[in-house]
């Protein structure tokens, strides 16, 4: 006869195979799958019914569903990346249709590629972010774009200086980056993902002068109002990622 620690004990495993679901679905669904199997295992239990045959029942429909589930979403992300790729070479056309006609534009091919994998990259992160947030995804526009504004003035800049230390502001890019994936993507981790760019960009200078001693700063309180701005921006779309994250757990 099934006791109290059995149901324990299958409670436990079904919570632990519940987070096979895609995030999202786990997010949304988890909990309230969670309960209900919880219910009938305390109603099987005061019934003195078995509860090995139920719980193998609901391993297999559950595990049914997760393949379901995984199927989907990996559908989805499937038709989400070829369309990064389509926005990000439409976009691309600009430059290349630019350097024919301005002509201090000296960009080789390396430039371009990286052009195109800034696009896909910034088009990729929107559309997976949407498929997250859902109506609050407007809110990672302001992210994005200020990431993608700065990453690729400091490209132009890097082709125009040859300054190794800009390739620091690259590292605050790829700490978002981080920060993103490991929120995957959700609310209330991107709000901390905003906030920590924001600490790492106004820590640039000091970071910058300890990696590289002999090359020569770039004062000027033009370069530091450019800084100060990325840093607000990014500092402002923590706060939105912050009221999203609010906003759905009410």
């Amino acid at each position: 006869m099934a006791t109290d620690v059995d149901g324990r004990r299958y409670r436990t495993w079904y919570a632990m195979l519940l987070r096979l679901y895609p995030r999202p679905f786990h997010a949304r669904f988890g909990e309230g799958m969670e309960q209900t199997f919880q219910d009938l295992c305390r109603e099987r239990l005061d019934a003195k019914r078995g509860l090995f045959g139920f719980a193998l029942w609901i391993v297999f429909e559950t595990l049914m569903g997760i393949m379901r589930e995984n199927t989907i979403h990996m559908t989805q992300l499937n038709k989400t990346i070829p369309r990064a790729a389509l926005v990000a070479l439409g976009l691309l056309m600009a430059p290349l249709v630019a350097s024919q006609f301005v002509e201090d534009w000296h960009w080789g091919v390396g430039g371009f590629v990286f052009a195109y994998l800034m696009f896909f990259g910034t088009a990729l992160a929107y559309g997976l972010i949407a498929r997250t947030m859902g109506e609050w995804a407007y809110k990672a526009g302001l992210a994005l774009v200020t990431g993608f504004v700065m990453g690729w003035t400091n490209m132009v800049h890097i082709s125009e200086s040859e300054n190794p230390a800009n390739f620091i502001y690259f590292g605050v890019l790829w700490v978002g980056g981080v920060g993103a994936w490991i929120a995957r993507l959700e609310a209330r981790g991107m709000a901390k993902s905003m906030f920590t760019m924001a600490m790492a960009l106004a820590l640039v200078s000091p970071v910058g002068v300890m990696l590289f001693p002999d090359v020569r700063s770039e004062p000027g309180q033009n370069l530091m109002l450019v800084r100060g701005v990325f840093v607000t921006l990014f500092a402002a779309s923590g706060l939105l990622f912050r009221h999203a994250s609010l906003a759905g757990s009410k």
